[in-house]
C-alpha cells in the first residue's frame, strides 16, 4: 500500500482530535528518519533533524533543518527554515540544493513520538513517512 494511503487515516484522526488549539509545548530539537517504501523495492530510510526549534508570536516557528537525501548532493544541511505550528504539530517547506521543493507535516503521537509525512513536487510525487523524537 502506498505510504500516503497508510498515513492518511492516522493524520486525519490526529488532526481532528486536536483541532481545538495549536500545539502548546514544542521540543527544542527533533531527530528522526524518513522512510520511502516503493512498491517492489527495498525500503529507503535516511535521517532528518529539526534543531533549535523556536516558537514565534505569529503562530510560526523557526528551526535549522538537516535532511539527508537519497542523492548526497541534494542533502539539506543546517538550513534555517520558518514553518507553521498547526493544531496537531508542525508543518514546513524547504528546497533541496538540487532545487527540489519539500513539504512536511509532523503530528505529536504517543509517548513523545512525532509522526507524519513529507512529499516533493516530482511527477509523480514521492511521499515518505516521518518518525521523530
Amino acid at each position: 500500500m502506498h505510504a500516503f494511503a497508510r498515513l492518511l487515516p492516522l493524520l486525519l484522526a490526529t488532526t481532528g482530535a486536536l483541532a481545538q488549539s495549536p500545539v502548546q509545548d514544542l521540543p527544542k530539537d527533533l531527530h528522526g528518519r524518513w522512510t520511502s517504501k516503493p512498491a517492489g523495492s527495498a525500503a529507503v530510510t535516511q535521517p532528518f533533524d529539526l534543531e533549535n526549534i523556536q516558537r514565534k508570536d505569529d503562530g510560526s516557528f523557526s528551526a535549522r533543518l538537516t535532511w539527508t537525501a537519497a542523492d548526497a548532493k541534494c542533502t539539506i544541511r543546517y538550513q534555517p527554515i520558518t514553518g507553521r505550528i498547526t493544531s496537531s504539530g508542525l508543518a514546513f517547506e524547504a528546497k533541496t540544493p538540487c532545487d527540489q521543493p519539500l513539504s512536511a507535516e509532523l503530528a505529536r503521537g504517543a509517548a513523545g513520538a512525532w509522526v507524519g509525512m513529507a512529499s516533493n513536487k516530482a511527477t509523480p510525487p514521492v511521499v515518505v513517512e516521518l518518525t521523530a523524537k
